[in-house]
């Protein structure tokens, strides 16, 4: 995730935080200040909520950057850091650590091998589900509202103002395309992937949540663990990078069908910002 890469997602953040403080194209726009960020997702955004809860990380993870396990199962740093970085904010304390966390410019719900749907017997042992993050916002909402009105010390929490000036990210799905590989039938349910994430969402904006980064699914088929998990290789068709063509087929559905609710939702919630990330093709579009 470093190196290189670095300028690389650099650029992505900047020109999706300029699209999301409004226009098109994002030209002559002042920086975006946003006094918060509230993330839900899975591995690719979680920043210590597993190894807090379930397994610690170890090197090498952590040791490009931070020199130490951080807490994400990478080696450097995330997108979301990147986006605490460009808003000079610091990076998200995970909102299930108990240690050392600080919420005073948001909070992160992803939780590594979450899914947008509530677990099966094909993914046991993640309970936290999209809709149970949304709900944990929520509580955490409340919470925070309910120390300051008590008048007690809130210096590690947001400002209830902040609510509805803060970014709401979401990055998840890939669990939920990825076990959908044991269905018969994997497109049938991708609808279903596509309203609760929706539900979610309008948990998220009905809370106050206005300006959303909706972050779409990379390609499944080129990861290591889907190379792994073909049964018969003779059944399969292969791009001429080695990917399989299923899986990625598979994504590029949900990601047209996670772009036509982005866009209808623009419609549907007219006092949000909804912008749609295209991870899978490196691009940006606003949904409008």
């Amino acid at each position: 995730m470093e190196g290189g890469k670095i300028w690389v997602f650099g650029v992505l953040v900047s020109s999706v935080l300029m699209r999301v403080a409004g226009g098109a194209e994002g030209k002559d726009l002042a920086p975006c200040d946003f006094p918060a960020v509230y993330n839900f997702g899975d591995s690719n955004s979680d920043t210590g909520a597993f190894s807090a809860t379930a397994s610690p990380t170890q090197l090498p993870d952590g040791q490009t950057f931070f020199r130490k396990p951080a807490g994400r199962g990478c080696d450097g740093r995330l997108i979301i850091d990147f986006i605490a970085e460009e808003l000079g904010i610091p990076y998200l304390s995970p909102y299930l650590d108990s240690v050392g966390s600080n919420f005073s410019h948001g909070a992160n719900f992803a939780y590594g091998g979450a899914t947008i749907l509530r677990q099966t017997w094909q993914s046991p042992g993640i309970p936290f589900h999209l809709a149970v993050q949304a709900r944990q916002f929520s509580q955490f909402k409340a919470r925070t509202i309910d120390m300051y009105k008590q008048g007690k010390n809130t210096s590690r929490l947001p400002r209830p103002e902040d609510f509805s000036e803060a970014l709401y990210t979401l990055d998840i799905g890939q669990n939920d395309v990825y076990t959908s590989t044991w269905s018969s039938n994997p497109l049938s349910l991708i609808p279903d992937l596509i309203n609760n994430f929706t539900l979610a969402l309008q948990t998220l904006y009905d809370q106050g949540g206005r300006a959303f980064w909706i972050h779409n699914v990379g390609p499944n088929g080129c990861l290591p663990a889907a190379q792994n998990n073909i049964w018969n290789r003779s059944q399969e068709t292969f791009d001429k990078n080695g990917c399989i063509n299923s899986w990625n087929e598979r994504v590029v559905e949900y990601n047209r069908q996670l772009k036509d609710r982005a866009i209808k939702l623009r419609a549907l919630l007219p006092e949000a910002a909804i912008t749609y990330v295209d991870v899978y093709t490196a691009k940006i579009r606003r949904a409008t």
